[in-house]
């Protein structure tokens, strides 16, 4: 380097080098935005209809030593709550839609800090809740059309 440069404080470098680094942010920049939607976590798709998982949120909402309701929409199948005992209680939401066989389930539950025990806590009561409602169910009899 010249003296010149050093009392300066300007480096220059050299075309080559700088466009192989130009290219090399774009490769990082390129791996990390084209991965971020591998992180995001998809709508959850139950195997079962979307009046039966209802029922099934709408029982694991009806417990007040968990949910305080805010609003229900049981045609649209939606309902706004905050969890119970948040120091912070914010406006979380659950929606139904219907989904090729299944039904899929949009649930968006604030909190503050990596630990995400509420969300896990209503997917955990809502699998419950959901297996309780099966069991409940009476069996198909052998044979049976579904029309009488």
């Amino acid at each position: 380097m010249a003296p010149q440069e050093l009392r300066s404080g300007v480096v220059t470098v050299p075309g080559a080098l700088r466009e192989a680094m130009h290219k090399a942010l774009a490769a990082i920049l390129f791996v990390l935005f084209s991965s971020v939607p591998a992180f995001a976590k998809s709508h959850d798709i139950f195997p079962v209809s979307c009046d039966v998982l209802w029922a099934a949120v709408m029982n694991t909402l009806g417990n007040p030593n968990d949910f305080n309701i805010l609003v229900v929409d049981d045609a649209g199948q939606k309902a706004s709550f905050v969890v119970v005992g948040e120091t912070t209680p914010y406006k979380d939401m659950v929606a139904l839609a219907a989904h090729d066989s299944g039904c899929a389930m949009k649930l968006t539950i604030f909190q503050v800090g990596a630990d995400n025990s509420d969300e896990r806590g209503f997917r955990n009561r809502l699998n419950k809740s959901l297996a309780k409602l099966q069991a409940a169910k009476p069996a198909k009899p052998a044979g049976a059309t579904g029309q009488e």
